[in-house]
Formats: C-alpha cells, structure tokens, sequence
C-alpha cells in the first residue's frame, strides 16, 4: 500500500505539503510492518531516523512513523492487521496479496 500526499497515487493519502506524491510504501513481510521510501523529497522516519530510499526497514508497535515533517506528519504505529478477502479460498489465501492497515495514533 502506497502512502503519499496525491490521492490518484497514493493508497493512504495525508494532504500535507511535505508529504511526496507517493511518500512511502507500507507492506507486511514475515509478520511485520515494513516501510519503504519511494525517493520522497522530506524523507521517510522511523523513530526519527531518515530511512535510506528504496530499502526496506521493519517498524515494531511503539515506533514513530514519520513521513516527511516531524510536526505535521508523525504517526506511533499500534498494531498490525492484515485483511484477506473472506471470499478468497484456502490455497488463494496463501498466494494472496495481504493488504495491509495499521492500527495508528497520530501524534502531532
């Protein structure tokens, strides 16, 4: 799932200026939340650490998430749910793309 300031290309959409078009992208991997940077101009944080572009880094519940400006932009992640499709079967329910919605708090 993309995270950006641009509604046509960003799945989760946070309307603030230093928010990229399409930020970050959020994903599961292995039972965590993993974040990416998508060569945002401000940068992608976690727990205010600048995320190197295009490398993926787990966020654990309890870290800060911030997508460009610490004072318009944070978020302290909570839990992570994954939603399969209910009328996917079985074997579709391995193979299936998780989507993926994280429980946040913002916190600015």
């Amino acid at each position: 799932m993309t995270v950006g300031r641009v509604p046509e290309n960003a799945d989760v959409v946070i309307p603030v200026a230093t928010v990229s078009g399409v930020h970050a992208r959020l994903e599961k991997k292995d039972g965590n939340l993993v974040v990416t940077d998508m060569d945002s101009t401000n940068g992608t944080y976690v727990n205010e650490r600048k995320l190197v572009p295009g490398f993926p880094v787990a966020v654990q519940p309890g870290s800060l998430l911030i997508f460009g400006d610490i004072h318009l932009a944070m978020f302290r992640v909570r839990k992570t749910i994954v939603d399969v499709p209910a009328e996917a079967t079985k074997d579709d329910q391995q193979e299936a793309k998780t989507v993926l919605a994280s429980a946040v708090q913002e916190t600015s």
